[in-house]
């Protein structure tokens, strides 16, 4: 019975410190990385990417989240498109935004700095011996190509309001194409 006791305390032990490692892995690795947002979904509340939501048989709201790493013009394009996506499922020709807002909250987040030493040479030393001195290399611990930095940066959520319709006229003067929205492409232009 005593072993079955301290059997059971180490398994809960060990238990306890494989929870915490986990724990401990898990927070290091849901820290945002420092970089551009790429167009894609959010595939949790606090994820990174756009999300919507249905305001009425004609109207979404569509909000996306990205890193103040991230150009704000092709957010505003990011959160564009998957209004003008949405539109075209449900059957739309046109979309007017109704109403714009962008707000900031500070994180901390991982940024990779690159490294653009050169690698340190082999230091050389003397070796003596009853025979005589040579020069022999001592090897060093060469830096890292690339460290891994916590940095603070902003989440940027920029969400818009959309109204959609077949009719353009009933959108007004303002209103967009689905059509020419979805045919401009998501990313920059490379100019040569």
């Amino acid at each position: 019975m005593g072993n079955t006791i301290i059997n059971r305390k180490s398994r809960i032990k060990l238990a306890l410190i494989g929870a915490t490692f986990a724990l401990a892995i898990t927070g290091c690795s849901s820290s945002p990385i420092a970089a551009p947002t790429p167009y894609k979904s959010a595939s949790s509340k606090a994820a990174y990417g756009y999300s919507s939501e249905k305001l009425s048989e004609n109207a979404i709201r569509v909000l996306f989240k990205a890193t103040d790493k991230t150009p704000a013009d092709l957010v505003q394009q990011y959160a564009l498109h998957r209004a003008a996506e949405i539109a075209k499922s449900q059957g739309f020709s046109h979309l007017a935004i109704v109403k714009t807002s962008v707000d900031k909250k500070p994180v901390m987040a991982r940024e990779i700095m690159a490294n653009n030493e050169q690698p340190v040479a082999f230091q050389t030393d003397k070796q003596c011996t009853m025979s005589g001195c040579d020069e022999v290399a001592q090897p060093m611990a060469v830096p890292s190509a690339n460290d891994v930095v916590k940095t603070q940066i902003n989440d940027i959520y920029f969400t818009i309001d959309v109204k959609m319709s077949s009719d353009k006229t009933i959108l007004g003067k303002n209103a967009f194409t689905v059509s020419e929205i979805l045919s401009e492409p998501l990313e920059p232009q490379k100019q040569n």
